[in-house]
């Protein structure tokens, strides 16, 4: 089994269906063995705040790196809003910032940027072929660092030619243990594919919770147990150490610069 370091994903009351704090979440994950957890609220037009998304999750400046011993790095889950891989405020006026959208002042300011498709935008048809160029483009975002849960979204794509362009372009792709633990039926043949496509063509993932409360931050298991069946190599978990966490967001930062 994996002992991993670091939660990429999870979510506080700022997403407003969450419910902890970030304090609740880095206490909790301190208590579960961890050593770095990522605070990636929503910013969404359909969930969470809304219309303040960006403001609120861009007061994450206030808190400290490090609470509970736990480093704590400032991140962001945003939506892919349509077929053409937009993200969430990419055409909305910042009323804050003159001459640039919502999505302009984020992004650049976030340590860790994951990008997933949430509804109602996902209930719309679409081709594999649509859905494999959607997440081509989201890939081509410089801002983007994983590409989030995957095999729930609904959105079906070509495996191999985009993760790799995730592997080219550094980037990461998400193994999201609620995904397993939730929706199982529904998901489970997806994720375990994308797993494999993963280790075969030697892609980096990252393994979450994608907590929701506190009392799921650092809950990993479905996710181990599936790469755990099919001898996934640890050396592409890029969340197994905080160190290695930190390389490889560093590597991606000096890519974009």
């Amino acid at each position: 089994m994996y002992r991993i370091e670091v939660d990429p994903h999870t979510h506080t009351v700022t997403s407003l269906h969450a419910y902890s704090t970030a304090e609740e979440c880095a206490r909790h994950g301190a208590e579960a063995g961890l050593k770095g957890i990522v605070i990636t609220d929503h910013c969404s037009q359909v969930m969470a705040q809304r219309m303040n998304s960006v403001e609120a999750i861009e007061n994450q400046k206030s808190l400290p790196p490090v609470m509970h011993g736990v480093r704590v790095w400032k991140g962001v889950e945003i939506d892919i809003v349509d077929n053409e891989g937009r993200l969430a405020f990419w055409d909305v006026p910042d009323p804050f910032r003159p001459g640039k959208t919502g999505a302009e002042c984020l992004l650049p300011s976030r340590e860790v940027v994951i990008a997933s498709v949430h509804g109602p935008f996902d209930r719309a048809a679409a081709t594999v072929e649509e859905n494999t160029r959607m997440y081509l483009r989201v890939l081509e975002n410089p801002y983007v660092d994983i590409l989030g849960h995957t095999g729930r979204s609904g959105r079906p794509y070509q495996l191999e030619p985009v993760l790799k362009a995730a592997k080219r372009l550094g980037k990461m792709i998400e193994i999201n243990s609620a995904s397993l633990k939730n929706y199982g039926e529904r998901s489970g043949p997806a994720c375990l594919a994308i797993a494999k496509a993963c280790k075969e063509l030697g892609v980096l993932v990252t393994v979450s919770s994608d907590a929701h409360t506190a009392y799921q931050v650092g809950d990993f298991s479905h996710a181990c147990a599936m790469l755990d069946s099919i001898g996934f190599p640890q050396e592409l978990i890029a969340n197994l150490t905080v160190e290695r966490f930190q390389q490889v967001l560093q590597q991606r930062r000096a890519a974009l610069a």
